[in-house]
């Protein structure tokens, strides 16, 4: 591993947890399988729409209402009120790792999601907002991962040279689009394997250390 001046963090999948019960529940409420809901709600356009900003959030959940009912004869202002309240819930683990990264004071933390134009009111929602030094949105830059000049972009508006960044996802392709961009990149497994490898890296002050 290089030297690293900016650790960035994924969000979906590491610290935060759709609860994926909801999503079953809210398809059969309205006469839906979830693999039906599933496909409207991220089909690959619509969900590029939604990542990128071309759709603001609530133009997503528009859609798949109106998409639910025309395919299937549900309520769409049903299917839109319940895709918008879905929860979810945060890993205080892997966020007390990101805290002691950030308290070591040794890089720069930073959060990087493939997230709708919901994401800071998401994060201010569960009092996360102020856990990071920078928060990089695709739907506000118009560039989502694997895309390289996604991760070349966030390099440059962080001011750190891109082969000094580690990049943390859970998804794979990510972490290759990272890489292929210059980033140093690593897979999200578990926490004790994310304490391991910022350990590695010596980025955790002792107090992070379980």
């Amino acid at each position: 591993m290089g030297e690293i001046e900016a650790l960035i963090v994924d969000l979906d999948g590491v610290i935060r947890h759709w609860h994926d019960d909801e999503l079953t529940a809210l398809a059969e409420s309205v006469g839906l399988s979830r693999d039906d809901l599933g496909e409207i709600a991220f089909e690959p356009e619509l969900l590029a729409a939604g990542m990128t900003g071309r759709l603001a959030f609530e133009d997503w959940a528009d859609e798949i209402g109106r998409r639910a009912g025309v395919l299937h004869g549900c309520d769409p202002a049903a299917v839109t009120a319940g895709f918008a309240a879905l929860g979810w819930s945060i890993d205080q683990e892997v966020l007390d790792l990101v805290r002691g990264v950030r308290a070591a004071g040794r890089v720069k933390v930073a959060l990087f999601s493939n997230a709708s134009t919901r994401l800071e009111a998401d994060l201010e929602a569960c009092g996360i907002d102020g856990e990071f030094d920078m928060v990089f949105n695709s739907a506000r830059l118009g560039l989502a991962k694997p895309d390289t000049e996604a991760f070349r972009t966030v390099a440059m508006l962080l001011g750190v040279p891109i082969e000094r960044c580690l990049f943390i996802d859970d998804t794979r392709p990510n972490v290759e689009g990272a890489r292929d961009a210059g980033m140093q990149a690593a897979p999200f497994l578990d926490v004790d394997d994310l304490r391991g490898l910022l350990e590695k890296a010596g980025l955790l002050g002792e107090s992070s250390a379980p």
